[in-house]
């Protein structure tokens, strides 16, 4: 059990060292060679992962797990089109917002939190919905799909740092509000990364508004903690 526990723990900082590199634009020959040897690594525990993130289930860790792998998986589908692929992370980041406040919603017991986790729930599927519908009608151009990846850099940084801290002891109402606390602090620095190369006002809009919205998040969850 303590071995599976620790693979999941890892799996963001392998997904996290190959988006740098995709979001670098290229490595070199020993960097290729190790990159190598962790995709091989990460191939032959395919089975044993699947596993250990089932078990994870309603487990918040675990979601940001999820969250972070659907994000990674979407490098296939970067089109360098800097507001469409902002559309495209920021409609699976909503995703895990959700699902962790269904998690506090289905077994959290403290009011407080409860009721963010209902505003959070209402908030992101809102905007999910206004991400899909500017998608559908946004033809991307062509650009440079390192360019767009560099969003997703400072996110990886902080999935590592998040890695650090030791939340093995805490409810489904302190998990949730200090998942909650990183994973809007990912977008907002994903948001951030964004402006600087926004070129549509419907997603600098949307970029802003959820920096706005979230850093407010933050401090109301910040001083729930400190209650």
């Amino acid at each position: 059990m303590k071995r599976r526990i620790k693979q999941i723990s890892t799996l963001p900082l392998v997904l996290g060292a190959a988006l740098f590199m995709v979001a670098c634009g290229g490595q070199d020959t020993s960097t290729n060679d190790t990159t190598t040897a962790t995709t091989e690594e990460t191939t032959n525990t395919d089975a044993e992962t699947a596993v250990d993130t089932d078990m994870a289930k309603g487990d918040m860790m675990g979601i940001m797990h999820q969250n972070m792998e659907e994000m990674q998986n979407i490098r296939t589908q970067m089109t360098g089109d800097p507001d469409y692929d902002f559309a495209q992370m920021m409609t699976h980041h909503h995703k895990g917002a959700v699902r962790m406040a269904d998690e506090e919603l289905a077994n959290g017991t403290d009011m407080k939190m409860k009721e963010m986790a209902q505003k959070t729930k209402e908030t992101n599927q809102a905007d999910i919905q206004k991400l899909q519908d500017f998608m559908s009608k946004h033809k991307p151009a062509t650009g440079d799909t390192a360019t767009t990846m560099k969003m997703v850099r400072p996110m990886m940084s902080m999935m590592g740092q998040m890695h650090q801290q030791d939340m093995s002891g805490m409810n489904t109402d302190q998990n949730f509000a200090q998942m909650m606390v990183h994973h809007h602090q990912m977008g907002n620095e994903m948001s951030k990364e964004f402006l600087k190369m926004a070129k549509t006002e419907e997603m600098k809009q949307m970029a802003q508004k959820t920096i706005d919205q979230q850093t407010k998040e933050i401090k109301e969850l910040k001083a729930w903690q400190q209650q």
